[in-house]
């Protein structure tokens, strides 16, 4: 008997009719991907992002300037440097034009003075 019944239950048992229902059940229900809305957190990482890009392009762009000026600057001042250093050299070449001993002589001649060696000391 418990053959008997074990079979009844089975017979009236279709499990792979009601898989397909199931199956076809969920393909019915399936979603739009077009139409899925973004969750809460989805647009609070979007947004995020966003402010985050931005905020990093517009500091890009503030770095960007502040560097070309400071080499705008830098250019500027190598140049003045450059030009006092020519100045010096050219200031030092005519000190020493003017305190040539030949010049000395020469002036000192003109005034009509006279050269006494041995007067004369040098400083190293």
């Amino acid at each position: 008997m418990a053959d008997s019944s074990a079979r009844n239950l089975n017979y009236n048992y279709e499990p792979n009719r009601k898989a397909r229902s199931t199956f076809e059940t969920e393909r019915r229900m399936s979603v739009d991907p077009n139409k899925v809305p973004f969750s809460r957190f989805e647009i609070f990482i979007l947004v995020a992002g966003s402010i985050v890009t931005i905020a990093m392009a517009a500091m890009l762009v503030f770095t960007s300037v502040a560097a070309t000026s400071a080499q705008h600057q830098l250019a500027n001042i190598q140049t003045e440097l450059s030009s006092t250093q020519t100045d010096t050299s050219n200031l030092r070449q005519e000190i020493g034009e003017l305190t040539s001993s030949s010049r000395m002589n020469k002036i000192a001649k003109q005034e009509g003075l006279s050269l006494i060696e041995s007067n004369i000391r040098t400083v190293d």
